[in-house]
């Protein structure tokens, strides 16, 4: 495949057009998309010091994204997600519960990890 089959998917939050990457790739039938915090479309962050709360607006983010593809989550093969914060049980389960808001039954193949830091300190996830 060359490069010019790749495209970037056309940001459409004041806050993406300020990033310097594109919210997603989409190359041939597949989409990338660039890892989602939980700003809101005015580029404000949302819940702080709140995972779930985060969490919810990293899934809305993806799933609006996703969208402008024609694309949904059940569309979603792999995710990552960056935690920002101490990783305990409480927090794990709030995050699955949020995430089964946006997956239902479906269950992507998934990998978490436990890092000392994302752009913003008042950032807990991302996604």
């Amino acid at each position: 495949m060359t490069a010019h089959h790749n495209r970037s998917v056309a940001p459409e939050w004041e806050w993406e057009k300020k990033m310097p990457a594109a919210p997603a790739v989409r190359a041939g039938n597949t989409i990338y998309l660039s890892g989602q915090v939980a700003l809101d479309a005015d580029g404000r962050v949302v819940a702080e010091g709140d995972v779930a709360g985060q969490a919810r607006q990293c899934f809305q983010n993806i799933k609006a994204i996703l969208a402008r593809e024609g694309a949904t989550m059940r569309d979603v093969v792999k995710m990552t997600t960056y935690y920002a914060c101490p990783l305990t049980k409480e927090v794990t389960r709030e995050y699955w519960k949020v995430r089964a808001e946006f997956f239902g039954d479906y269950r992507p193949a998934s990998t978490g990890l436990s890092i000392s830091a994302l752009i913003w300190p008042m950032i807990l996830v991302e996604i």
